[in-house]
């Protein structure tokens, strides 16, 4: 790695910090900060749940939506945020066993890409038209594609090929998974493919930035492991005709012991973190530069950020993101304080650059579990922040600290039942520029909500308004994704369990909240 700093921390938690407690229950109020997240529409696409990804094209205030659950894809009309209605809808026609991942929308032509993960083969890019949903192009890209974006001049396409799934080999008693690489698609003037290729992920062994904690971590992973073609709930994996809240061991990954619980059967299989394993960089979320010289792609299993050289189509090397350290509350009881001190991994989910592109700003969801038995403090996942860092060097700019989780307390949608998890899990991320500074805004996955943050000092990320999406089920954002009209900045959710696309207004002046 050229850049970065050495970090291998056998770590314990710390404990006696000074912090300090919250209430037990938020209280209602009209809101004091100046900026507010208003509600003004709440597009419904027809199904229970799927929609995951949205992307906007500012130019002619058209949005295009994912659906997972369908395989289609909606073009949305924004010219009115209070009342966003469908224009399109267009299937992908899918084969059994495939799912549409994610999409992008071109920044100036008639034309979306979208990705489509296609399980044990190689995924594929497809190019389609936004007025009739014509195939213009395609290619195949990695394994498993989970995310695409154009540069801003629509010249170039970057995919992170996530390569997730795992498969079982019965003979040889082993675990095996195919590699995540990146993919770089050039277009021309007409958005038609003119070359692509796959990049691989760099030399990983004895690199720089990655933290080895002192209890294990696994990443809990659906594998067909009797090989019948189906996940099951709950698997018999010794043989004993019981199924048994018991680890059973039920063989090896690169060497190391992979086991499952009977319980959660093949739905909930724990895979080892290994640091020196090129098969479990797995690339999530892509920024792209302003310029489209430099990709940055967060690997959220193994808490690191990839920097791409778009230009020459190579990984340069790994930013390790580090560990948060802040005051959380990490009990499922009923009683919501922050008053437990919390060191974790940040594991990073969604990723997004400033407008100037001299930083970058990371949703630290989470995604391994740890081994650690009743007692034991291990080295937490999810660092529960929205954290900033030096897109030149990768170095650790600040975070959110807590600012999110409370801030979700405070307008009574924090969830509790996750608190000995990973809180509200800040998941989707989009920044951008109003008035003049940078802004970032974090979906909150657990609390069904979206937390504006103002970035105009990268060293202190501050935290200044949330806007719950509408419903009282399960709504999930995902996707995030803002754009302008008339002055006004507005902001989209993807909502995957609901089925559902929210739009905020961002506000400035008094504005009363409704819980």
């Amino acid at each position: 790695m050229r850049r970065g700093y050495f970090l291998k921390t056998y770590i314990s938690l710390l404990v006696g910090l000074s912090l300090t407690a919250c209430a037990s229950r938020p209280v209602s109020e009209t809101a004091a900060s100046e900026w507010h997240l208003k509600p003004d529409c709440l597009y419904y696409s027809g199904h229970d749940k799927g929609t995951e990804i949205v992307s906007v094209q500012q130019s002619s205030l058209r949005a295009v939506l994912s659906n997972f659950k369908t395989g289609a894809a909606d073009i949305l009309d924004l010219s009115r945020p209070e009342k966003i209605t469908r224009l399109n809808r267009f299937s992908l026609g899918l084969n059994k066993g495939e799912e549409f991942t994610s999409v992008a929308f071109h920044p100036q032509l008639d034309v979306f890409a979208a990705v489509i993960d296609a399980g044990e083969q190689r995924g594929r890019l497809e190019l389609r038209a936004a007025d009739n949903g014509e195939l213009l192009d395609h290619v195949q890209v990695g394994y498993g594609p989970d995310a695409v974006v154009f540069s801003q001049d629509g010249s170039v396409l970057v995919i992170a090929n996530e390569g997730e799934d795992f498969s079982f080999d019965r003979v040889k008693r082993e675990f095996f998974t195919a590699e995540g690489n990146i993919s770089i698609v050039r277009l021309d003037g007409k958005g038609r493919i003119k070359a692509n290729a796959n990049i691989e992920m760099a030399d990983v062994s004895h690199r720089e930035g990655f933290i080895v904690a002192e209890k294990g971590h696994f990443l809990e992973r659906e594998v067909d492991w009797d090989g019948d073609g189906k996940i099951s709930k709950q698997t018999d994996f010794d043989g004993n005709g019981k199924i048994d809240n018991k680890r059973v061991l039920l063989g090896t990954f690169e060497g190391v012991a992979v086991y499952g619980n009977e319980k959660k059967g093949e739905a909930g299989i724990l895979i080892p973190v290994k640091a020196d394993s090129k098969a479990l960089l797995e690339p999530e979320y892509i920024a792209l530069s302003p310029d489209a010289k430099r990709a940055y792609v967060t690997l959220q299993e193994t808490n690191e950020v990839a920097e791409v050289d778009v230009e020459n189509g190579k990984v340069l090397g790994y930013f390790n993101m580090g560990i948060a350290e802040h005051g959380a509350d990490r009990k499922a009881n009923g009683w919501i304080e922050f008053n437990q001190s919390v060191m974790a991994l940040r594991e990073p989910d969604g990723i997004a650059l400033t407008p100037d592109g001299r930083y970058f700003v990371t949703a630290d969801e989470g995604d391994t579990d740890t081994d650690a038995q009743d007692g034991e403090e291990p080295l937490q996942s999810g660092g529960r922040t929205m954290s900033v860092f030096d897109a030149k060097t990768g170095a650790f700019v600040a975070d959110t600290g807590n600012q999110l989780d409370r801030i979700t307390f405070e307008h009574g949608v924090y969830p509790d039942r996750r608190s000995n998890k990973k809180g509200a899990e800040p998941e989707g991320i989009v920044a951008f520029e109003m008035d003049g500074e940078p802004w970032a805004v974090v979906g909150m996955e657990r609390a069904d909500a979206l937390v504006l943050v103002a970035l105009a000092d990268p060293k202190r990320p501050k935290v200044v308004a949330l806007g719950k999406i509408p419903g009282e089920e399960t709504r999930a954002p995902e996707g995030v994704a803002h754009f302008e009209r008339g002055g006004e900045h507005y902001l989209l959710s993807a909502n995957e369990m609901n089925g559902t696309v929210a739009c905020f207004k961002i506000v400035r002046g008094e504005f009363t909240l409704e819980h």
